[in-house]
């Protein structure tokens, strides 16, 4: 998830993840909650069969909360795991992760923050 300037974002103390989808438009869309100079959030929606290409943040931690949905997250050397609404799942500054929605889902809803959010460039495809 590359630098979101703050500019691009909510940046609101308060705000309804249901209404999201409403706004958004069809599967895939991303809407940008939080872009401060410490920290970017977005949810993500994905549609079956979705995959996000390896990746990893050189200067950042990543995580992710599935909100809705299943996905199978690869981290680093670890075993490919499904992962479901409510697991948090952490990519460390420096690890290796993709994440793919399986064709059998109704789509995937998932909340992402990266920590820090500097403007620099901050994802390596692997």
């Amino acid at each position: 998830m590359p630098y979101l300037p703050p500019s691009e974002a909510r940046n609101e103390a308060f705000v309804q993840l249901d209404a999201l989808g409403e706004r958004t438009g069809p599967t895939p869309w991303r809407a940008a909650l939080v872009g401060t100079e410490r920290l970017r959030v977005v949810v993500l929606h994905w549609p079956p069969g979705f995959a996000s290409v390896p990746h990893h943040h050189p200067f950042a931690d990543e995580i992710f909360l599935v909100l809705e949905g299943r996905a199978w997250f690869a981290i680093g050397d670890e075993p490919e795991r499904i992962v479901g609404p409510g697991e948090l799942v952490l990519a460390s500054r420096g690890r290796r992760h993709a994440i793919r929605v399986p064709d059998d889902v109704t789509g995937l809803v998932l909340l992402a923050a990266v920590a820090p959010n500097e403007d620099v460039p901050d994802e390596t495809i692997e």
